[in-house]
């Protein structure tokens, strides 16, 4: 069978199927690659660098100054400029 043809069968099935069939081949693709080790992997979501860069307030473009007025105080080791 080719990879077109598991694509057109895969097309054939129901919405709920096509979820599983996916699950279950990233589930696959994530056991081939994972590493032997696996302590690489973060023990928790809170240890993934990745996840911090995504955990700030949505309003850090807009009020950047702000918050860096709100966090900087006598014991930050920051001064504030006003310009």
């Amino acid at each position: 069978m080719t990879v077109q043809e598991l694509i057109n069968a895969a097309q054939q099935l129901s919405l709920t199927d096509q979820i599983r069939l996916a699950s279950q081949l990233m589930q696959l693709v994530v056991q081939k690659i994972q590493p032997a080790s696996s302590s690489e992997i973060p023990a928790a979501p809170a240890d993934d660098p990745l996840v911090g860069l995504f955990s700030g307030s949505p309003e850090l473009a807009s009020q950047s100054q702000e918050a860096l007025r709100q966090e900087v105080n006598s014991n930050s080791g920051f001064t504030w400029k006003e310009s």
